[in-house]
């Protein structure tokens, strides 16, 4: 979702807490205010839809006439994506309904309905003496060369208000058409464009070319191996350290990333990159850091999050591309095959603590290998507990909870196949997975 363009071929996305998040496409207005739309996993891209345009005040208004017309808007999410995107639309559907895990890629891309309708209740507002604006990003309007920008044909119009926001904090900004000239002749190329800081601490612009299509086979005259291409191509990062020969004719140690806004690879030698000792709160092992630093996907638990006050888990990988880390919540190692498990198996992470209750040791170590572990006094959230079996489900990516010990009633079932055959049909009480409804209640006994 990072191919993010202006507002102007863009729909509307909402979620509904209380409807489990599922998230659905505005397609318009009614007369009374009632909204009309359509879940996002049945969207097409040429669908009619309603589209939103910056140069307009349709988000205050919208906004405004949400907040009247609904009790609780504040269980209400909205995000604006691109038009084109809805070819995929079945596929993002899962990140919104689980918007706590998935909020590195889909909380740059939510609207703040507030913002907007502060702006309209300001429009609407006697004139009164304007408070001192305090500036929330990297640099300020006034430190960026606009001249610069408005000769390649971009200006803060045509950013929008996200885009220019991402261009003062110094993010990469969506593909846009930069417009030069070369000997009297005009030319347009598409380019991603971010400031970046010099010497002296002031903003410098860095623009990056778009090549038609990605060249893995080889970088700086080193011939990649197919393993760091296929690498490259799923999670944008090589894996593993890169030898990769200087012009200078030096050999040196580097980390590699790919762009795939710009189809480019970018490169940053070992001995430049600073040593990470601490990330959001969490002393990392000499083992954590040393792998960082080998370009690895590394698991940290426990990170704070001071925006939403709560711990978090996620793998870590450096980007050389962003300067930064990966962020990846769905607890998958692309790169890794569990020895206990199929080849290719995507890997679930084991919290510490699983609904309220610490997990043991041997639980754990159950856990990752993909069996059964027995549970005491898990939280319902409701203010009740339980107890079930948990078991990993690979499939889905989350775990799942039953009565009785799902890897043993297989091998019951399979000896009590013939008994049960001759029996008369009656109710039998089967093992299955336990209800969210079943949860509820202090005491549960299992």
């Amino acid at each position: 979702m990072d191919n993010l363009k202006d507002m102007k071929d863009e729909v509307l996305v909402m979620t509904n807490a209380s409807d489990g998040n599922k998230p659905h496409v505005v397609e318009r207005i009614e007369q009374d205010g009632s909204l009309k739309t359509q879940p996002l996993a049945k969207a097409k891209p040429d669908g009619d839809f309603l589209k939103i345009d910056r140069s307009e005040s349709i988000l205050e208004a919208f906004f405004s006439n949400f907040k009247r017309q609904f009790d609780n808007p504040s269980d209400f999410r909205f995000y604006h994506i691109p038009a084109e995107l809805l070819a995929a639309a079945k596929d993002m559907a899962d990140l919104f309904r689980k918007p706590e895990e998935n909020a590195a890629m889909i909380d740059g891309y939510r609207l703040d309905p507030e913002q907007h309708v502060q702006k309209q209740d300001l429009r609407q507002a006697p004139a009164t003496e304007e408070p001192a604006p305090q500036q929330s990003t990297k640099w300020s309007m006034e430190q960026v060369d606009w001249q610069q920008l408005a000769r390649m044909g971009i200006t803060p119009e045509s950013l929008g208000e996200i885009g220019t926001a991402r261009l003062l904090n110094g993010h990469e900004s969506a593909v846009l058409d930069i417009k030069t000239s070369f000997e009297g002749i005009s030319l347009e190329t598409p380019a991603c464009i971010r400031l970046v800081e010099s010497p002296d601490g002031k903003p410098v612009l860095n623009i990056e070319c778009c090549r038609q299509r990605p060249e893995l086979g080889e970088y700086m005259g080193t011939e990649l191996p197919q393993e760091v291409q296929d690498s490259l191509l799923k999670t944008h990062n090589a894996g593993r350290p890169i030898d990769i020969r200087q012009p200078d004719g030096t050999v040196e140690t580097c980390l590699l990333s790919f762009n795939p806004k710009t189809n480019r690879l970018h490169h940053l030698p070992i001995q430049d990159m600073k040593q990470v000792r601490e990330i959001n709160g969490v002393a990392l092992t000499e083992d954590q850091g040393l792998r960082l630093m080998n370009g690895e996907s590394v698991l940290v638990e426990g990170m704070w999050s001071e925006r939403r006050q709560k711990h978090y888990d996620a793998r870590l990988q450096y980007n050389v591309c962003k300067g930064g880390f990966d962020y990846d919540f769905r607890g998958l190692n692309r790169k890794v095959e569990q020895g206990q498990s199929q080849s290719g198996q995507r890997e679930i992470i084991i919290p510490q603590k699983l609904k309220g209750v610490e997990l043991s040791q041997e639980q754990k170590d159950a856990l990752k290998a993909g069996k059964a572990a027995y549970v005491k006094g898990m939280s319902d959230g409701g203010g009740g507990t339980f107890n079930a079996y948990v078991r990993p489900n690979y499939e889905k990516m989350k775990f799942d909870f039953f009565r009785w010990n799902p890897d043993k009633s297989k091998k019951q079932s399979q000896g009590q196949a013939e008994t049960q055959a001759q029996k008369p049909a009656q109710a039998a009480t089967q093992n299955r997975r336990v209800r969210k409804s079943e949860k509820k209640g202090a005491g549960v006994s299992l």
